[in-house]
């Protein structure tokens, strides 16, 4: 694990540059000293506190400030500091006496003129190691917090890919099955339409986001898919501007809208209905709105129709954040579910997501 990283350690030594420049200009400003003494000086007492600064950071490494009060903390601190000071009191005493033999080496002044004086170098220098260490803790915690949230984001994402999936297979399968049934000329195109389903969902299974009009295409796969069943009893009508084709939707997301559209509006009335799938695309992003014109109020509370909105709603904060939602307008003749997705990050060049 080691002391203290090697870049560390000259930060921590370049840190005492301007205690060096003030020691020295204090040490010549009497005007007995020279610059050359001046300098040796100034390295004696600034070069050992700025090696035994190492050594303080280690410290505050090993026993980081608390989140609380705790009394042995600060104990331990006050022990710390008389250490660091005898520790450097001595060094600097020692090479002092080397330097020049006349030098007292236990001169009781001395003594008292440098043991405070490193007892404040400790304080400052633990005061600013603990503030740094705590910025990279909290830092260190942010980006685990962030990590963790996504994590969560992705895993809740598959859960609902994990549910819809299936729920849109059960429904396609018992609509192939009336056609086989009801229909029998039509089953080898339903068939077919339903192959061709099935490679999206496999294709896109992975995938955070799809272009707009992929899931379009699907959307209108699946729907005359569903009128090969429901025949004249469901209406379509489409207006979806080029333009609108710039952006990336969440797989399943029209497609879901209008699941709960034919499945609770067009479904239950012998004489069906119509669904109608608009576009417009803005400065500020996609908006798709998809409405019919069933009972509205009295059919819209079903769990399946609810975590259908709930599915899309998910998938699209996922992919898009707080700025893209899905809108719901109930009205006595009829039922409309809108969601607006932003702008693409560049143009030409979509944001694309990918779930781990």
């Amino acid at each position: 694990m080691g002391f203290i990283a090697p870049r560390r350690a000259l930060i921590a030594i370049a840190a005492w540059l301007p205690f060096f420049l003030l020691w020295t200009s204090v040490a010549m400003s009497p005007g007995t000293v020279t610059l050359g003494e001046a300098l040796v000086g100034a390295l004696i007492s600034m070069g050992s506190a700025g090696a035994l600064s190492i050594l303080v950071w280690w410290t505050c490494k090993r026993w980081p400030w608390p989140s609380g009060f705790r009394i042995r903390f600060y104990v331990l601190q006050i022990v710390l500091a008389i250490a660091y000071a005898l520790s450097w009191a001595t060094a600097v005493l020692v090479l002092d006496h080397l330097r020049s033999a006349s030098t007292s080496l236990w001169s009781s002044m001395a003594w008292v003129r440098t043991i405070p004086l490193g007892i404040w170098f400790y304080a400052v220098l633990a005061g600013m190691f603990h503030a740094v260490q705590t910025r990279e803790r909290l830092q260190e915690k942010e980006t685990l917090a962030a990590r963790a949230e996504a994590l969560v984001a992705a895993a809740r994402l598959e859960a609902l890919r994990s549910r819809l999936n299936p729920h849109f297979l059960f429904n396609t399968l018992h609509t192939l099955s009336a056609v086989v049934k009801f229909r029998p000329a039509q089953a080898a195109n339903a068939i077919e339409r339903l192959g061709d389903m099935l490679r999206y969902t496999l294709k896109e299974d992975r995938r955070g986001l799809v272009e707009f009009s992929e899931e379009y295409e699907f959307t209108r796969q699946y729907l005359a898919f569903e009128q090969l069943r429901f025949e004249d009893r469901l209406v379509v009508h489409l207006d979806v501007p080029p333009d609108a084709f710039d952006f990336d939707v969440p797989p399943f997301a029209i497609q879901t809208l209008v699941e709960n559209a034919v499945h609770h509006a067009i479904a239950i009335r012998p004489e069906g209905g119509s669904v109608w799938i608009t576009g417009r695309a803005t400065d500020d992003g996609l908006e798709v709105s998809v409405r019919d014109d069933g009972p509205g109020r009295s059919s819209n509370s079903s769990p399946s129709h609810q975590m259908g909105l709930h599915s899309v709603r998910e998938r699209l904060v996922a992919a898009f954040g707080p700025t893209a939602d899905v809108r719901v307008q109930q009205r006595v003749d009829g039922f409309e579910a809108t969601f607006v997705v932003p702008a693409p990050a560049g143009d030409g060049d979509p944001a694309r997501e990918s779930t781990p």
